[in-house]
């Protein structure tokens, strides 16, 4: 089975010249290699958050036919000297992990609870990596497109109760010198929409750091000192509602510039450990949208290019590529007589314009998202969406879209021309009146989703995190390290041990599988 998935990619990914990722790494495979046992003095972590194995499969297919090559991760994999291995990401209280204790276990090696930051049931608070690299001079970066203050980034930094407290951890940041921050959350910065009115920009500023919130302001921004980048309200907008919006285009860096900048910052410096997140991935997933899925999962890899291409030039880095769960577990079902209509209909996805979040919006006739702060959203107000011909504001609190409005909506996003069978189905549930069999996903942008499955031959088994072991990719000094099946807290051991750190936390046994609930430690309905 090796054999034939090696030669597959050897055929398609790897054989022409011409092909920008593959051939790039294969003629850098030597630099990419490293002695065992020798130590970097540079790690960078990369985090496709919510990518389930489905997710990465699909995304190397539609790179294949958007852009005649495969994913730059899917080239690595078949580099001589790149270790493989699976890992274990289970959380202190079930088999199924938030972001927030997953991150948390790489980042102190210790399991938490669900919904947790580096602390456990107890209370006891639990040194970060952040913390301890940052006792050792390694300078530090987070690149997220979520919220600065997601959980992801803030498990190698912060310390909290509750993922929730996006106010405390934008706080902690400040406090522990993290060097670089790039993503989204300006909200947790700006006094007038914080609880405590705490000005933390202009704190940040007070102690150094350059704070940002546009891409020129990014790519203009002077290495000389820290920095704080937070280019949206909330999260980045997923990659394929930018990818539409001129003013999202110019003003919102995608996760490979931020990544490309972060790098420029650090590279100054001997030592530094940087995580880059793709965070919206998981976001996508939760609404059971293939088409955004795949287009962040995508972003993603191009942010992985930008760090191979650095470690060209810096091979004392060690590189390690995974993600923190699975989310829905998508696949491309078999469709049509002998499955021949399967590739057809998956390559649909390319057609899709605008995640379902926005489909979703027009339907409902909600008023649009606010996504940059008010001093830089464009002078002109935006056009009413598709298909919408009445204003927002005057829209029904809950509107309920009729057939011919959901087929002219959909279409114009999707490219899907719904039939009226089916787009009554969705009608029905949006006003009520129909079912979902499966509770759990139990929500209109769902349903959309398994609506669209019947376009894009894309099926999801829920929407939520799955209990999968996770792939990981390593290469460069102490690559070996993650070769074969490990645990989530072996990260922590292994990053502190290359970097000369003896330092253990406190850990406690497994709980007993109990709460709290998805819907408990993140909030879903803010994806949709």
């Amino acid at each position: 089975m090796m054999i034939n998935r090696r030669n597959f990619f050897a055929r398609s990914a790897l054989a022409a010249g011409g092909v920008m990722g593959a051939a790039r790494l294969g003629a850098s495979a030597e630099a990419l290699s490293a002695a065992p046992g020798q130590k970097p003095g540079r790690i960078i972590h990369m985090v496709a958050d919510g990518m389930s194995h489905g997710t990465l499969t699909c995304a190397d297919y539609l790179s294949h036919h958007l852009h005649r090559r495969g994913l730059a991760w899917m080239a690595l994999m078949q580099q001589p000297h790149v270790h493989q291995g699976l890992m274990n990401m289970r959380s202190l209280n079930s088999m199924v992990t938030d972001s927030a204790a997953a991150s948390s276990s790489w980042a102190s090696g210790s399991r938490v609870k669900n919904g947790a930051l580096n602390q456990l049931p107890d209370g006891r608070k639990l040194t970060t990596l952040y913390e301890l690299f940052g006792q050792q001079g390694w300078k530090r970066g987070l690149v997220t497109t979520t919220e600065i203050t997601h959980a992801t980034p803030a498990g190698f930094a912060a310390c909290a109760s509750s993922r929730d407290a996006a106010d405390l951890i934008a706080a902690q940041y400040l406090e522990r010198g993290v060097d670089v921050l790039l993503g989204g959350g300006h909200k947790f910065f700006d006094p007038k929409r914080r609880k405590d009115r705490r000005d933390l920009k202009a704190e940040f500023a007070a102690a150094g750091y350059r704070v940002m919130q546009t891409a020129a302001e990014l790519a203009a921004a002077p290495v000389d000192r820290r920095w704080l980048g937070t280019f949206a309200l909330s999260h980045l907008p997923f990659t394929l509602d930018q990818m539409q919006d001129p003013q999202l285009q110019k003003a919102v860096p995608t996760l490979a510039g931020m990544t490309q900048r972060a790098l420029a910052w650090l590279e100054r410096h001997d030592r530094f450990i940087l995580q880059v997140e793709g965070g919206r991935v998981d976001h996508a997933a939760h609404n059971c949208d293939a088409a955004a899925a795949l287009r962040d999962l995508m972003a993603f890899d191009d942010a992985v290019q930008a760090v191979l291409a650095f470690q060209r030039t810096h091979p004392d880095t060690l590189v390690v590529i995974t993600t923190d769960h699975g989310n829905g577990n998508m696949g491309v079902n078999g469709s049509g007589s002998s499955y021949g209509q399967s590739s057809t209909m998956f390559r649909k996805v390319a057609r899709v314009k605008y995640s379902l979040a926005e489909v979703m919006r027009r339907l409902r006739r909600k008023p649009p998202e606010i996504v940059l702060a008010e001093e830089d959203q464009p002078e002109a107000p935006a056009p009413p969406a598709a298909g919408n011909s009445d204003s927002a504001s005057n829209a029904p609190k809950n509107h309920v879209p009729g057939v011919k409005e959901i087929q002219d909506i959909v279409g114009g996003a999707t490219g899907y021309k719904v039939s009226d069978r089916r787009a009554g189905w969705l009608r029905a549930y949006l006003e009520k009146k129909g079912t979902c069999v499966y509770e759990l996903m139990n929500s209109g942008v769902v349903q959309l989703g398994q609506l669209m499955g019947n376009y894009v031959a894309v099926g999801w088994t829920g929407n939520v995190h799955t209990s999968d072991y996770v792939l990981v990719t390593a290469v460069g000094p102490g690559a070996e390290r993650f070769a074969g099946f490990i645990q989530n807290t072996d990260v922590f051991r292994h990053y502190t041990q290359l970097a000369g750190i003896d330092f253990e936390n406190p850990r406690l046994p497994l709980l007993a599988e109990s709460g709290p609930a998805a819907g408990d430690v993140e909030p879903l309905e803010e994806y949709a």
